[in-house]
């Protein structure tokens, strides 16, 4: 009888019966991985701790005496379930759609790729891909421990995503969760060891203490989403550089990973580089089958007098600091920039900023901001700016700066309701469809709530300063109806589906980087939107925003070719106040790409028979019939017992004359030890993985040898150096035990089917 150990033995556990897909085994205990394999479990998955579980052995199952019909079935089931060594295993049974696309970057990760950036277009399913590589990895084995690490208002979205679609339950991890999981553990315990998948913010792994805790613990694999905040110079870039150092797989994920900014694509694009190159992802909707579905309107909105005297003015005052300090002063620069964007928004807004900016200059600021708490996520979407940025003198002469922000304090001050914000009204009276509302500034969606609200209008807002559960909530009640427009900064421009009861798109002003807009409009231009998606932007024609208009093209050109071409704020800023032209000078994003379709349709014929079990069975010839079919499963597996992959071959056999129930028996037996001979055609490559892993080994060998000068009398150092080593020796020890999980020795031949050729 096999043990509870063997891969593929059969065991009953809590009164089911369960085959073994993955035995992990310890010193003082087993973690098995088992599908189900009765009616009540078919298509589930269990994981159990041996003792705690007692798994016990069934005998496996001989071959059952069944109609030709049933045995063909068992057989295409058997077929159809088979675990390929180059194919997909979990995408059968996730709740996603089969698209080829969605499918290439987990076929490139189990073919051997061990970088990768999925830099699909927004709406693609860029989650769900990075999701399935990860449910492939942990499938197999070769994955224990994994991070995702996003900014903090998507966390519970990739936590619902994995949950609903493959299965996995993450820990969600902050600074209250690791608290709690420290008041229960014992001391010297980490508490971010015992997690099998792991999801924080990524500003909260970048404090130094928690990286340092991190980084105690083994990684196998690292996700980081909108991996484009990852920079060189931030604490976020160095954080993710360090984890994905040492750990064997990194998936970046960012539709917009190009900003125009060549030096950060690099250094995006060489995280966690151990001399291995990295596979890039790159579609668009067109490369994905599907029909592009969005139209995009530009709505020009005349300003009242007093507003085009401020936007004129202000202009003027921009252009003239970007000339004058501005030109070796990028400080300045900035100034101009953030001033002609907010005037543009909104009163409002150029109002809070010009009386800021006065009060810095003239000495009289007084401190409104209150300070993070160190443990305190927060979110930089909302173009918050700084009193040192505002601070920052754009004339020679200061007198001369004082009266030119009061002679502005005083236009703005004139002006009444913002012509845009009627313009708004008017839109969604008339569209009389729910409606996102994007804006860049805080003082914007503020007046812009308060405006609708005194409408009776039904209104949530979403911005930086919220928290992740409160954000989580107004999309909930958006999507379910309960408000018919949501107005939002960029915080909501990132990793939320609003689709399902949206297809408007308004921007009350235009950001100068058309990155944005495409970020704005993927939230409701997703797969599974069933309507022509409508994205409307207002702008003020003959102000500073028709020379943004006219620079970026965006008449012209779609939001796929900014991406594949790209321009960055600073670019648009610098042909607006010197009145240059843009240079489109950054290298298009290559594409790497898997023809998926056929693992597609595999895995579709899986999905229609998961839930039929693949009974062992044989059927008797009728007379006349003298040759019969057997079909045989080839397993292979690791040292520790899990699954490497699967083949199904078959062979003719020619019998004589009727046999007895005996001569069966006898016969079958005989099938039953065939021994055959390995025949796939092509194994997946692991030597670039092996390299990799052994670099990493490498690296952490000679972090382990700095030397310390030793005391007489203090022994911290010797015992610092100890507890170094034994993190390498701990670190070490999970890399040698991936790279013994992805080479196979052991083989089993199994005979699963047997039934009678049919003569035509």
């Amino acid at each position: 009888m096999p043990t509870p150990y063997d891969d593929g033995a059969l065991v009953e556990v809590r009164d089911e019966v369960w085959r073994v897909a993955r035995a992990q085994r310890f010193e003082s205990c087993a973690i098995l991985t088992l599908d189900g394999r009765d009616r009540s479990n078919s298509g589930t998955q269990l994981r159990v701790i041996d003792p705690f579980d007692r798994p016990r052995p069934i005998a496996r199952r001989k071959l059952r005496k069944c109609s030709r019909r049933a045995t063909i079935t068992s057989a295409l089931a058997a077929i159809a379930g088979v675990r390929k060594q180059s194919g997909l295993w979990t995408a059968a049974a996730a709740s996603i759609e089969l698209w080829p696309y969605q499918l290439e970057p987990a076929l490139a990760v189990i073919r051997g790729a061990t970088r990768l950036l999925l830099a699909d277009a927004v709406g693609l399913g860029k989650t769900i891909q990075a999701g399935l590589i990860l449910s492939e990895l942990r499938e197999r084995g070769w994955v224990e421990r994994a991070l995702i690490v996003c900014p903090v208002g998507l966390r519970a979205t990739w936590a619902r995503e994995l949950r609903d679609r493959f299965h996995i339950t993450p820990a969600v991890l902050d600074q209250t969760a690791i608290a709690e999981r420290m008041a229960s553990l014992p001391p010297g315990v980490s508490p971010w060891s015992g997690h099998g998948v792991a999801i924080a913010s990524i500003d909260f792994i970048k404090r130094p203490e928690v990286l340092s805790a991190i980084e105690r613990e083994p990684l196998d694999l690292v996700i980081a989403d909108e991996a484009h905040h990852l920079v060189p110079g931030t604490d976020r870039g160095a954080a993710v550089l360090r984890l994905a150092a040492r750990a064997p797989w990194c998936v970046f994920v960012s539709a917009t990973p190009h900003s125009g900014d060549r030096a950060a694509f690099e250094y995006l694009t060489a995280l966690g580089a151990a001399g291995d190159p990295i596979a890039i992802f790159r579609r668009q909707r067109r490369d994905a089958g599907l029909t592009e579905s969005r139209r995009t309107h530009l709505l020009g909105v005349r300003p009242s007098d007093d507003e085009a005297a401020l936007l004129a003015a202000i202009e003027n005052y921009a252009r003239a600091i970007w000339l004058a300090r501005g030109r070796d002063d990028p400080a300045v620069r900035l100034v101009a920039t953030t001033i002609a964007r907010r005037a543009a928004s909104s009163r409002a807004a150029i109002l809070r900023t010009l009386e800021r900016r006065l009060a810095l200059l003239a000495g009289t600021a007084v401190e409104i901001a209150q300070p993070l708490l160190p443990w305190e996520d927060f979110d930089e979407a909302d173009d918050l700016e700084g009193d040192a940025g505002l601070g920052v003198m754009g004339f020679a002469d200061r007198r001369e700066e004082l009266d030119a922000l009061r002679q502005l304090i005083a236009l703005a001050s004139r002006c009444r309701e913002s012509s845009k914000f009627r313009r708004l009204e008017r839109l969604l009276d008339l569209t009389g469809e729910p409606a996102v509302v994007f804006t860049e500034y805080r003082d914007t969606l503020e007046a812009i709530v308060l405006k609708l609200a005194r409408t009776s209008r039904r209104v949530l807002a979403i911005h930086g300063g919220l928290t992740a559960d409160a954000r989580r909530n107004a999309v909930d009640q958006f999507n379910a109806g309960a408000a018919r427009v949501l107005v939002a900064t960029d915080a909501a421009g990132e990793g939320l589906n609003l689709h399902h009861q949206c297809r408007l798109v308004i921007d009350v002003e235009l950001p100068w980087n058309p990155l944005r807009l495409e970020q704005r409009a993927g939230r409701v231009d997703r797969i599974g939107q069933q309507r022509t998606v409508h994205a409307i932007r207002l702008f003020h024609p003959g102000t500073i925003e028709s020379a943004v208009l006219e620079h970026l093209r965006l008449r012209r050109q779609r939001a796929d070719d900014a991406l594949d071409r790209p321009v960055s704020d600073a670019d648009v800023a610098a042909a607006v106040f010197e009145r240059t032209p843009i240079h489109f000078g950054a290298a298009p994003i290559r594409s790497h790409s898997i023809d998926a379709r056929h693992e597609s349709q595999r895995c579709a014929c899986q999905r229609r028979f998961l839930h039929v079990d693949a009974v062992k069975s044989w059927t008797s010839p009728r007379r006349g019939e003298s040759r019969l079919i057997a079909m045989y499963r080839r397993s292979w597996a690791n040292e520790d017992g899990g699954l490497i992959g699967e083949q199904i071959e078959a062979c003719r056999v020619s019998i004589g004359r009727r046999r007895s129930l005996d001569d069966w028996r006898g016969l079958i037996h005989q099938l039953e030890s065939i021994d055959l001979h390995w025949t796939e055609a092509q194994s997946p490559d692991r030597d670039v993985l092996a390299r990799r892993i052994e670099s990493i080994r490498i690296d952490l060998e000679r972090a382990s040898a700095v030397r310390h000068q030793r005391s007489l009398f203090d022994r911290r150092p010797d015992a610092d150096a100890a507890d170094r080593q034994a993190v390498v020796d701990r670190l070490d020890e999970a890399l040698v035990r991936v790279l013994r999980r992805i080479t196979g020795s052991r083989q089993r031949t199994e005979l699963v089917a047997l039934w009678p050729e049919r003569r035509r």
